[in-house]
């Protein structure tokens, strides 16, 4: 069940807000949050929810119905696909987008590949602790 609490927290005004609320459901979609078959809320509940017009959210459905992600049942609201390739693509793009974002800060820090490899190596053996610094 989708926990909208989480999602409470403001949008980045560089992006517009409709593919912010896209990519929090591909976000709940890898993170188990939500999964095949989950009927997700009414526009007008998670526009309330959110504090954003029921435009925006609409928009937001809609691509998601475009791309596939999601299916409405008229009379009963919107629910995740149960294809699982579907989900897996979804899925398989935020993974993606993560470690094109990563690799791209990385860089920007002018660390080149074998250093950046390097550091996730530490990093997956224990050799830095969760608020990123390494020991080594």
């Amino acid at each position: 069940m989708l926990h909208m609490k989480v999602w409470q927290t403001g949008f980045d005004p560089r992006q517009s807000i409709y593919e912010q609320i896209v990519q929090r459901f591909h976000r709940s979609l890898v993170s188990g949050e939500l999964s095949g078959a989950d009927r997700i809320p009414s526009i007008r509940d998670l526009a309330v929810s959110l504090g954003v017009n029921t435009n925006t959210i609409q928009r937001a459905y809609q691509e998601m119905e475009r791309s596939g992600l999601i299916y409405s049942k008229r009379g009963m609201g919107f629910f995740i696909v149960e294809e699982e390739q579907v989900i897996e693509k979804v899925k398989q793009e935020v993974v993606s987008q993560a470690v094109v974002r990563f690799l791209s800060e990385m860089r920007s820090l002018g660390f080149d590949d074998a250093k950046i490899f390097e550091e996730l190596k530490n990093h997956m053996k224990g050799g830095g602790d969760q608020d990123g610094s390494a020991n080594g």
